[in-house]
């Protein structure tokens, strides 16, 4: 039997809606199905009329949305219940097709973004909009006055310092603020351009660079000191330069050649222009403060509309200002982590261990050198909630501060630390000639940098009888540290050592109010 037509469908509705006797069922009385409730495939609506399940005494079900039969008539249950198991079997295979499907964030699943420590970024200003060229027109004064309106400033960049990122990988290469608006008629001024703000961590040290010469850039350089434009006397030439230099800070109505009065009159109001980006290069400013604001890219001003060239001899001035560019800069961010203390050591002694036995970090933990390739800052709570923050400085070897094994990269974070804590491994021999080639390469990198407070954590101290034979001898050749012995894998007297550590960056922070005052 073929599927009922649109207008058996139209007539079905229209008798049900209306609430005449239904003609498959006589016992039916009065049930309402829209239009939505007759859905399904060819085979199902075919399975309703033939077996009678949209006829009479029936209700909506919602699961399906089709009528289906009360309790007082079980012979159409068997059918109306394969319905539905139709219908769930069409849903769960869309299911297993949708889990088939590739899907990016499976592709990323237990992936952490990467560390980054540096970047080298351009950056540039929003351009100033232009003046307006506009009169003030009326039925009563066809001839009015200028009414033209200012051009708005372009949008500046700035860099900002925040304690709520810990990397540089969110940090674009590029930046560049929206343009200010050109004004209008009526005396109506065009709107700013909206600032762009470059979100840093605190600690990222800016330097400003020159940019990058290309071999494009030169060879476009040199092609336009090669083109000369010939003159036939030196008053032509002179000309020339004015309207080139006039053009370049002004705009004219079409069809309007200044006078030289009015070019005398501009060249005298000739806007200032700022100093190139080259001035700042070299200069190096350290965001150390949370919220910390740096301009880095002025936008340009707005030119001026063309009631301001009004004067008693111009009357209706066909002339105003075109906006000024944005500076355009290139900077170099380089991070370095902040904390109280770092831990620095060779490679596998165990300072991911330490860190994360006290503190709240967790970084990952394994037995081979250079299972930490980026710096890892934990927060180590005491008790009487008095915290502090501990940094895990990847492992240094020796010739780091010539740059070996990614020396420049890790030595860098060791600066801003307040306290070192060197982490030495006093299960293999001679532990205190790995003191003697950190405490060489952080001196070779940055002269004074061993002077800062000191402490050293002896760990793996339980390995056995030669371990404490190290550490008898560590302690005389340890020139006036504090040494304290730890079990970091199994976390014995780590306790020992923050309350240590507590003392020395409490009488650091109690010192730090005198010498902000002198």
């Amino acid at each position: 039997m073929p599927p009922p037509s649109f207008l058996t469908l139209r007539f079905l509705r229209t008798a049900l809606t209306h609430s005449h006797a239904c003609p498959f069922n006589p016992r039916h009385t009065s049930v309402t199905v829209s239009r939505h409730q007759w859905n399904g495939t060819p085979q199902q609506q075919k399975t309703r009329y033939s077996s009678g399940v949209g006829g009479a005494g029936g209700k909506v079900d919602r699961e399906i949305g089709e009528v289906v039969k009360d309790d007082k008539e079980p012979e159409h249950e068997q059918e109306v219940e394969a319905v539905r198991e139709s219908q769930r079997e069409e849903t769960s295979d869309q299911a297993a097709q949708r889990a088939a499907l590739p899907s990016v964030h499976r592709k990323f699943l237990g992936k952490s973004q990467p560390f980054v420590d540096y970047k080298r970024v351009r950056i540039t200003a929003g351009k100033g909009g232009d003046g307006a060229i506009t009169f003030f027109r009326s039925a009563r004064n066809p001839f009015g006055p200028p009414s033209g309106g200012n051009g708005a400033r372009g949008g500046s960049c700035y860099i900002v310092a925040s304690k709520d990122i810990t990397s540089l990988n969110g940090v674009q290469n590029r930046y560049a603020a929206h343009d200010g608006g050109n004004g209008f008629g009526k005396q109506m001024h065009g709107a700013d351009g909206q600032d762009v703000e470059v979100v840093v961590p605190v600690g990222t040290l800016v330097k400003f660079v020159d940019p990058p010469v290309t071999a494009a850039g030169a060879a476009g350089g040199a092609a336009e000191n090669d083109e000369e434009m010939e003159f036939e006397d030196e008053e032509e030439e002179a000309s020339y330069h004015q309207m080139q230099l006039i053009s370049k800070h002004y705009k004219f109505k079409s069809g309007y050649t200044p006078q030289p009065d009015r070019i005398a009159m501009l060249l005298e109001r000739l806007p200032y222009e700022p100093a190139s980006s080259s001035s700042t290069t070299g200069t190096q400013i350290d965001l150390t403060k949370h919220g910390q604001r740096l301009l880095v890219a002025r936008g340009g001003r707005g030119g001026a509309g063309n009631p301001h060239f009004q004067s008693a001899e111009i009357r209706g001035p066909a002339i105003a200002g075109r906006g000024q560019p944005g500076t355009t800069t290139w900077v170099e961010l380089e991070l370095k982590t902040i904390a109280d203390a770092g831990l620095v050591g060779l490679p596998n002694a165990g300072k991911s261990t330490f860190l994360a036995a006290v503190s709240n970090a967790h970084p990952k933990c394994a037995p081979y050198p250079f299972t930490t390739l980026n710096p890892y800052v934990g927060t180590i709570d005491f008790p009487d909630f008095w915290t502090m923050t501990l940094a895990d400085i990847p492992g240094l070897v020796a010739g780091a501060h010539v740059n070996v094994g990614l020396g420049h990269r890790f030595l860098r974070h060791v600066e801003r630390n307040r306290v070192l804590v060197y982490v030495l491994d006093v299960a293999k021999p001679e532990p205190w000639e790995d003191l003697a080639t950190l405490r060489n390469e952080l001196e070779k990198y940055k002269k004074g940098l061993t002077d800062k407070p000191s402490l050293i954590v002896a760990n793996k101290a339980d390995a056995g009888p030669a371990a404490q034979e190290h550490f008898e001898e560590l302690k005389k050749r340890a020139n006036g540290i504090p040494v304290v012995p730890v079990s970091a894998l199994k976390k014995k007297n780590i306790t020992k050592a923050t309350g240590m550590l507590r003392e020395i960056v409490e009488k650091l922070r109690r010192e730090e109010p005198a010498e902000e005052v002198d």
